[in-house]
């Protein structure tokens, strides 16, 4: 018998609960300690800095409370909510680029992933690797190769000129560019959560309705999309958090014309140096991430995904 059973039934014995010491001891509790500690470092540590940051009045942190100030609130929630001036177009940019790229990325996602999943068979894993291997290539490298495409006198500029065209708009720093980048970038996290849903539908409950006369379009309302639902939103959650974070997409294909909040947050910390903007900025994001992913979870029961899991 181990040391660690021998104090288990030692403990048992004594009456103590499983709940106290003795599931802290038990082989998950000591697995989950290292993450624990390493998410209480790592995240809610430079979270309370930040915080406290966005209250202080320069780069160093005032230790009274009481020297605190709300001016950096004051200039970008109240730009923000009256929709005027720099903070009031970069909520619109941010928000407006999330939402259109979740909306790309669910239409071209779920009929992928529904073929993937219930029609092909053949060739099915090469369609897979075809859609992962670039997550192993880095965002950076992948946006600097769309710009490097669709740049002035670069190579969309080399083809269209090879069928006489001269001038033509320029697709470079336009919000709808930051947009197809950041779909390109995040198809992958949609598709797959609507993918893995897509395969946990029974073959038994197809037939089924197709034996009763369910047409195609039945089929699709009544089955498909209502069993699909949770990995079209977990998929939305991560798209449109992710999304909110962009910040390479909108500096190099925006071009730094066009500021979201997590460009302005870099521009803050970065250029300006001005560290308690910049926080201020990151805590609306994180509310802004809190708020939209709680609202996207509440169209499902978690409950029931975790149940179907077991």
């Amino acid at each position: 018998m181990s040391t660690l059973q021998r104090l288990r039934t030692r403990l048992d014995r004594s009456g103590a609960s499983e709940s106290g010491l003795v599931g802290l001891l038990t082989p998950p509790g000591i697995l989950l300690l290292p993450m624990s500690l390493l998410l209480l470092v790592m995240f809610v540590g430079p979270m309370i800095a930040i915080v406290v940051f966005s209250f202080q009045t320069g780069n160093s942190i005032v230790a009274n409370p009481l020297e605190w100030s709300i001016a950096t609130y004051e200039e970008v929630v109240g730009g923000m909510i009256s929709g005027e001036g720099v903070y009031g177009d970069v909520l619109v940019n941010t928000v407006a680029v999330s939402a259109t790229t979740t909306a790309l990325t669910l239409i071209v996602s779920y009929p992928a992933a529904y073929a993937l999943a219930r029609r092909i068979e053949r060739y099915k894993l090469v369609f897979l690797m075809l859609l992962v291997i670039p997550l192993f290539t880095s965002v950076n490298i992948r946006v600097f190769g769309w710009a490097l495409f669709l740049v002035q006198n670069g190579v969309l500029d080399s083809i269209v000129g090879l069928f006489g065209v001269e001038e033509y708009a320029s697709l470079m720093y336009q919000r709808s560019t930051i947009i197809l980048g950041t779909t390109y970038v995040y198809l992958p996290f949609m598709l797959f959560p609507i993918y893995l849903s897509m395969l946990s539908i029974e073959d038994a409950t197809i037939e089924a309705a197709q034996d009763l006369g369910a047409s195609n379009y039945t089929l699709f309302r009544r089955i498909l999309l209502p069993l699909s639902k949770p990995g079209i939103v977990i998929g939305s959650l991560f798209v449109f958090v992710l999304s909110l974070g962009a910040n390479v997409e909108a500096e190099i294909l925006g071009g730094g014309s066009i500021f979201t909040i997590a460009s302005n947050i870099q521009y803050s910390f970065g250029y300006s140096q001005n560290w308690p903007l910049g926080s201020t900025q990151a805590v609306g994001l994180l509310i802004i991430t809190v708020v939209s992913g709680i609202v996207i979870l509440r169209t499902i029961d978690l409950r029931e995904i975790a149940e179907r899991g077991d």
